[in-house]
């Protein structure tokens, strides 16, 4: 075959290839593995979305829960999938941003592994204490923690709020000891037990413990009161300068997806930000949609690995 006439026919390939993947995705259910336990935060936002994607997409969306090793296990499966668009990662802050700087080179998985779909939802981290504590707000608790060094217990549940714990010390100068959990919710229940001291969580998992009045926020990681819930003071409010911490979750599909996919992917789920159930879980849980196109949603997560690695190399946190 003549050169010219081999290029002018892979050209039509490519071009015929691209309008079926148009035309013809999806053709069966897609997965969304969720790298976290039930009712985690991501967990609650990825169910919602899965519905809100399959009404318009016109096909099941079904949530796979692979919780494990800081959301690795999850993470790692989905990049492992076949990158065709029926496999796809709800990702967070923990998963691909913070987990590349709290464990390099050992999670099976890396920021190439994966094509940004699109952005999902943010919200910034705030501090919770037991409602029937000792202390009822931020100054009580580090009056308390100073005068008694070494016997605060701050809960984490991800490495998020580990970051979180480290970063609050280094600020106060607080003498504490950080518990690892597997997720949140566990964290927040031992919380509302009395088993520890205080949390950093994501308000869409506090939301449940602080309507049933077992814990109550004292501060939220911002530059400023976020506006779900106007009535808790920002760190900076209350003297601690620089504390300001983000929680996000995204869509995410295995590194090589057709572009064709991941548009339409973007598309959807950008339009599922205004589902009637989308915007009622975010005036109840607090979070902002992050309704970005694809290069915004591609600069945002570059940037959150910048931002999360300064902040682990700040905390100077450790994990094993």
């Amino acid at each position: 075959m003549h050169r010219s006439t081999f290029l002018l026919s892979a050209l039509l390939t490519l071009g015929a290839n691209t309008t079926w993947a148009q035309s013809t995705y999806p053709s069966r259910p897609i997965t969304l593995i969720v790298p976290f336990a039930a009712g985690s935060g991501t967990d609650i936002g990825a169910r919602v979305l899965a519905k809100d994607m399959g009404d318009i997409l016109k096909t099941p969306v079904i949530i796979e829960n692979r919780p494990g090793a800081n959301g690795a296990l999850g993470s790692a499966a989905a990049a492992r999938a076949k990158p065709d668009g029926y496999t796809l990662l709800v990702g967070s802050a923990t998963t691909n941003a913070v987990n590349f700087s709290f464990f390099p080179n050992k999670l099976g998985y890396e920021p190439q592994s994966f094509d940004v779909v699109a952005g999902i939802g943010t919200s910034p981290v705030s501090m919770y204490i037991t409602a029937d504590a000792k202390w009822h707000n931020l100054a009580e608790l580090l009056a308390y923690g100073k005068a008694h060094p070494g016997q605060l217990r701050c809960g984490s549940g991800n490495a998020v709020t580990q970051v979180s714990c480290e970063i609050f010390y280094k600020l106060t100068g607080l003498d504490a000891t950080t518990i690892p959990y597997k997720s949140n919710p566990q964290s927040l229940t031992d919380l509302a037990g009395g088993h520890i001291d205080f949390a950093f969580s994501d308000a869409s998992v506090a939301k449940t413990f602080i309507d049933t009045k077992k814990i109550s926020p004292v501060a939220v990681a911002a530059s400023r009161r976020y506006p779900a819930a106007p009535e808790v003071p920002s760190f900076l409010e209350q003297g601690i300068a620089g504390f300001e911490i983000t929680a996000w979750t995204a869509v995410f599909a295995p590194a090589g997806t057709p572009a064709p996919v991941i548009e339409k992917l973007n598309a959807a789920i950008r339009k599922s930000s205004h589902s009637p159930e989308a915007v009622q879980l975010r005036a109840s849980s607090g979070t902002q949609p992050l309704e970005f196109n694809l290069e915004e949603s591609r600069h945002f997560v570059k940037q959150e690995i910048r931002r999360w690695a300064a902040y682990v190399k700040s905390s100077g946190v450790k994990p094993e």
